[in-house]
């Protein structure tokens, strides 16, 4: 019996990949998680940029919305890389009791306190940890693809903050696509970046990155880019026309018999025919 959860599909995901979210709303409750949207969620805040002009501001931003979870007795599951890493940083930050004593200040004046008893969880490592024997045993359509999985820099880097997978090397998420029926190409032992974070800045840059990684995947034989990542979705589904993509949360509703149709997977760029 896991521990109920607040689902937080962070600012990307509603405003532009909303079947990313109905697509992990149906894991969980396929795999009968106790699940809830988070209340009052705001933006985490975002990672890159943002965080790094306002350090104060993301602090107080993200520990309100960890002190909401943490007054319901719930823990938060993330759908969203960035999400992941804002957050987790952020527990780990406010473990310092002079930093979470003057973010505390801050929070008073809205009626709410930090206690640093919360967990953050990221969809594939919570997936991960509920097991393999779970998870097969809601899988009814296995899924007959070989995949390039993608974990994408922030479910891995930085290590010492995220400590959900080895960087070199990583794991998790193949284990988890294979409980799927899926198989999984050779992958990099030290993933690559798809450039997503980078496009604002050096388009050009981002579009070589991209350029990289895809001709891996091409020498690798791959059918589809999975990942659990919304930048990467929309960077794979949007910049290149060589693979479709999926994101973890479908490739797992659709080995639970969820049709193409429900979870939307029509809104996809580069569209994806499965046989099943």
């Amino acid at each position: 019996m896991t521990k109920p959860v607040f689902v937080f599909p962070g600012c990307l995901i509603p405003a532009r990949l909303p079947f990313i979210e109905a697509s992990s709303r149906l894991v969980l409750d396929r795999l009968d998680v106790d699940h809830a949207p988070l209340p009052g969620a705001t933006c985490c805040v975002e990672p890159i940029g943002l965080r790094t002009m306002a350090h104060d501001t993301w602090l107080a931003s993200a520990a309100r919305l960890l002190s909401i979870a943490e007054e319901e007795g719930r823990d938060i599951l993330t759908l969203c890389n960035g999400c992941y890493m804002s957050l987790q940083e952020a527990r780990r930050r406010l473990q310092d009791a002079v930093l979470r004593k003057k973010v505390n200040g801050i929070l008073r004046e809205i009626g709410r306190e930090y206690r640093g008893e919360v967990r953050v969880h990221h969809l594939a490592g919570f997936i991960h940890q509920l097991g393999e024997e779970k998870v097969r045993s809601v899988v009814t359509a296995p899924i007959n693809l070989l995949v390039a999985a993608h974990p994408g820099c922030h479910m891995l880097r930085p290590s010492e903050v995220l400590r959900m997978d080895q960087s070199f090397r990583p794991e998790m998420l193949i284990e988890v696509t294979s409980w799927t029926g899926a198989r999984v190409v050779r992958p990099d032992d030290w993933p690559q970046c798809c450039g997503g974070g980078v496009a604002g800045v050096d388009a050009k840059l981002s579009n070589d990155m991209l350029s990289d990684v895809i001709h891996s995947f091409s020498d690798w034989n791959a059918q589809a880019i999975l990942t659990p990542c919304p930048f990467c979705f929309i960077q794979f589904d949007l910049k290149q026309k060589e693979f479709p993509v999926l994101h973890l949360s479908e490739l797992l509703a659709l080995s639970m018999g969820a049709s193409p149709e429900r979870i939307g997977l029509r809104y996809h760029r580069n569209k994806l025919v499965l046989n099943i």
